[in-house]
C-alpha cells in the first residue's frame, strides 16, 4: 500500500503537467502584437444597397447578403487588409424581389457607395466619439433599362498601423489540376465536418489559430477578448455534437488572385431548420440550431509555398 502511495505522489507532478499542457492546448494562448503606433483604425465600405449583394476586396469576399430590400451599412474590410497600401474592390448587386427582368433603373438610383473610416473604440466594437470619416463617394452610372446584376468597382488607400503576412506567401491554386484541388478541399472540409459534428471544439480551435491570431490584430481586439471567445466556441461547439447538417450542395470558390479557396452553398433555400433562411453561398458546414434555424461555420484556406496542408486564413 505505501509503494502504491509512494508511486501516485511520484506521478502527481507529471499528472498536473499533462493537465495543464491540456487546458493550454484547449484554451490556446494568443500572442500580443506590438503595433506601429497608438491608432486603431477602421476602414469600411459605407453603402446603400437596395438588394442581394457581394462585396469584394482585392478579390476576396468580405461580406455577401441574400436579403431583399434596403442595406444601410458599413462594410469592415480591415480582413482583406495586410497591411497599408492601395486596395481595390467591387460590389455585385442582384435584383431585389419582384424584379423577375433584372435591375430596374429606378431601383439602381438608390444604390449609393463610398469610403469611410474610423478609430475603433478600446474594448468592445463600435467608433471614438468624433472619429467617423467619409473619405470618398464612388460614382454609379445609370442604367436604361433592366439588367442581370451591376457592378460597383473603385480603389482606395489605407495606412494601417500593423502588417500581417495572411495568405501573402500561399501558392497559386489556379495553377494545380483542378480536379485534384477540388477532392483536397473538399477532404479537408470533410475533416472539419467530422471536428464539428462530434462536438471537438478544441481541435477546431486549434486548426483555426492563425485565423484567430491574425483577427485579433486586424480587428485590434484585447487578447482576453478573443480568449473568452475561444472559450465560447469552445462550449458552442461541444454543445452542438450530431447537429451538422450533410456536407452537399457546394462548389469551390478561388479567391485573392488564387490565393486562397473555399466551399460555398450553391443552392437557394426558401428555410433552414423551420426558419426562413436562404443559405446560397454559407459554408456547407452549417449546424442546425436546438429549436430552430441555422449558422454556418465559414473557412477560407491558403496552401504555404512547399506544404501539402492547408492553412485556415479568414472565415
Amino acid at each position: 500500500m505505501k509503494s502504491k502511495i509512494a508511486l501516485l505522489i511520484a506521478l502527481l507532478p507529471l499528472l498536473m503537467a499533462q493537465c495543464q499542457k491540456q487546458d493550454k492546448k484547449e484554451t490556446m494562448e494568443l500572442k500580443e502584437y506590438k503595433y506601429k503606433n497608438d491608432k486603431r483604425i477602421v476602414y469600411g465600405l459605407d453603402v446603400t444597397i437596395p438588394g442581394p449583394y457581394e462585396a469584394y476586396v482585392n478579390d476576396i469576399l468580405v461580406e455577401q447578403s441574400n436579403e431583399t430590400g434596403m442595406h444601410n451599412t458599413l462594410i469592415n474590410v480591415n480582413q482583406a487588409i495586410l497591411k497599408s497600401g492601395t486596395y481595390n474592390f467591387k460590389i455585385k448587386v442582384y435584383p431585389t424581389a419582384g424584379e423577375e427582368k433584372g435591375i430596374e433603373p429606378q431601383t439602381l438610383s438608390f444604390l449609393k457607395v463610398g469610403l469611410a473610416k474610423y478609430e475603433k473604440i478600446p474594448v468592445g466594437e463600435g467608433a471614438m466619439p468624433g472619429t467617423y470619416q467619409y473619405m470618398e463617394s464612388y460614382p454609379i452610372a445609370k442604367i436604361d433599362k433592366p439588367i442581370p446584376f451591376y457592378e460597383v468597382t473603385g480603389k482606395f488607400k489605407v495606412e494601417v498601423p500593423y502588417e500581417l503576412e495572411g495568405w501573402s506567401k500561399g501558392q497559386d491554386l489556379r495553377k494545380m489540376d483542378q480536379k485534384v484541388l477540388q477532392e483536397k478541399v473538399v477532404a479537408y472540409y470533410q475533416k472539419l465536418w467530422n471536428i464539428l459534428n462530434n462536438g471537438q471544439g478544441d481541435k477546431w480551435i486549434q486548426l483555426t489559430n492563425t485565423r484567430k491570431q491574425e483577427t485579433l490584430v486586424f480587428n485590434y481586439y484585447l487578447k482576453e477578448e478573443l480568449q473568452n471567445d475561444l472559450t465560447k466556441d469552445i462550449t458552442k461547439i461541444n454543445d452542438g455534437k450530431q447537429m451538422f447538417i450533410p456536407l452537399e450542395n457546394y462548389i469551390m470558390k478561388i479567391y485573392a488572385d488564387g490565393k486562397l479557396v473555399s466551399l460555398e452553398r450553391n443552392i437557394h433555400t426558401k428555410e433552414m431548420n423551420g426558419k426562413p433562411l436562404d443559405s446560397k453561398g454559407w459554408s456547407p458546414l452549417i449546424r442546425k440550431g436546438k429549436k430552430s434555424g441555422a449558422v454556418d461555420y465559414p473557412v477560407k484556406l491558403y496552401l504555404p509555398e512547399n506544404s501539402n496542408d492547408f492553412v485556415i486564413i479568414r472565415k
